[in-house]
């Protein structure tokens, strides 16, 4: 035992500040555990096999105490079609992220003094409001329109909440104008249709996709529908699109198809040396990338009774991953050099307390000098969605996926009922093309 522990300049003690770091880093294997299975988790979704990732995910965190374990697990029950559980994760991961909006001094301090993953994670805004998209989608699944209405009010909360920097998401609104139009709140619909056409076109400095064919036939439609002939013809006169005749058949009903398609990217650590001024030394920092350029896509198509119709991207995942990450991290890279110096200064003392205390002190740092590579995983690389006019009855449904050659690599088949003058839903998600092998028992 140490008769007297070695006291640094200000009274507080090395063998304090070395213990503190020592239980940060095992506090930061559970970050470390949890990254290694969301990539297994993402392996079992990339073989076809969503089951097995759910099961990863419920072990983690059985009682949806963590928002990033409920993120995952709401994603992965909506997609073995559990959408009821979904939104009860989904649920405890939006009230957590309340809960922890405002975060803590310690936290603040321990991300500056640890790392980044000392933090609470919270999610970026763009997972935040995928939150309440998927939300949404899981109630439409469930024919509870009214309460996917709710998901999209308390997304445009949100949204107003941010007025630091106000936010929107031109998918959101389009999302929101769906739902309004289904439950026959033409007006509220309409105002959705313009909101989302004016942030796809609009100069947002957002990576948007360009404004989807379906939202600008629906726009046309909602405007002819209300009688605002003028603003009709503006409109199609800037989509290029006078010749376009809204579907008035008695009989048709309107199928839309949601497609999940992909995965979003992943976060990983990079580390390098920076020169501080501070203290005159090239000081090691690691910090999160996105390595790599975006996987590209598979093309969906769309095959019903022989008529194919292709899918528009109306959510660029990857893209906003990328972008939030992007403009993150001037802030990332502060508090990474401030960690660094008072790394440093600690190392220093330490050294001169003894070879022990220095070498745990070199140990501890290396240790716990790590990136924060948290990001919901189980998010699609992109969302894309189609709008078909159909006549009443059953039909069959086929989602092709195809390569850049044009060859159709895998398929999605599926059966629906069309209703007159109803929208119907379709809602998919596609990861990869393999074998499909059987479905492996989970055991419990």
């Amino acid at each position: 035992m140490f008769s007297s522990p070695p006291v640094c300049p200000g009274g507080t003690t090395t063998w304090i500040k070395i213990v503190c770091l020592l239980v940060a880093g095992l506090l930061l294997q559970s970050c470390a555990s949890y990254n290694q299975r969301a990539t297994s988790m993402r392996d079992g979704l990339t073989t076809g096999h969503p089951e097995v990732a759910l099961s990863m995910a419920e072990e983690i965190d059985p009682e949806n105490k963590d928002v990033l374990p409920s993120l995952d697990k709401g994603m992965l029950r909506r997609m073995t079609g559990d959408y009821e559980g979904s939104n009860r994760a989904f649920e405890a991961a939006k009230q957590e992220i309340d809960r922890l909006y405002g975060i803590s001094v310690t936290e603040n301090l321990a991300s500056v003094t640890v790392n980044e993953t000392m933090r609470s994670y919270v999610g970026d805004r763009y997972e935040q409001l995928l939150l309440h998209a998927y939300m949404a989608m899981n109630y439409i699944e469930m024919g509870d329109f009214d309460a996917a209405r709710v998901e999209m009010l308390q997304a445009d909360v949100k949204m107003k909440e941010w007025g630091d920097k106000p936010e929107d998401d031109p998918f959101l609104r389009y999302l929101e104008g769906i739902i309004y139009e289904a439950l026959g709140e033409y007006d509220q619909a309409l105002v959705s249709y313009r909101q989302a056409y004016t942030l796809y076109s609009g100069d947002t400095g957002r990576p948007y996709p360009p404004a989807p064919e379906s939202l600008k036939k629906d726009l046309l439609r909602m405007l002819a529908k209300m009688g605002l002939r003028d603003e009709y013809r503006r409109y199609a006169k800037t989509f290029g699109m006078q010749n376009f005749k809204p579907d008035a058949r008695a009989n048709n009903g309107d199928l839309v198809v949601i497609l999940n398609n992909g995965l979003a990217p992943i976060r990983s650590e990079t580390a390098v040396y920076l020169y501080s001024p501070e203290v005159q030394q090239n000081l090691r920092v690691a910090f999160p990338t996105y390595a790599g350029k975006p996987q590209p896509l598979r093309q969906p198509v769309i095959d019903v009774a022989g008529r194919q119709f292709p899918m528009d991207t109306v959510e660029n995942v990857d893209a906003l991953a990328r972008y939030s990450l992007e403009q993150a991290m001037p802030g990332i890279m502060a508090r990474a050099m401030a960690r660094a110096v008072v790394k440093y200064n600690t190392q220093k003392a330490a050294n001169d307390q003894g070879s022990l205390a220095g070498l745990l002190m070199t140990v501890t740092n290396i240790a716990t000098e790590r990136a924060d590579t948290r990001s919901w995983s189980t998010l699609p690389q992109a969302i894309q969605l189609q709008r078909i006019s159909l006549p009443a009855g059953e039909h069959e449904v086929r989602i092709e996926m195809r390569n850049a050659a044009g060859r159709t690599v895998d398929e999605i088949k599926d059966k629906v009922r069309i209703r007159p003058g109803k929208i119907s839903f379709l809602i998919k998600h596609w990861n990869t093309p393999v074998p499909r092998l059987p479905k492996l028992k989970v055991s419990k």
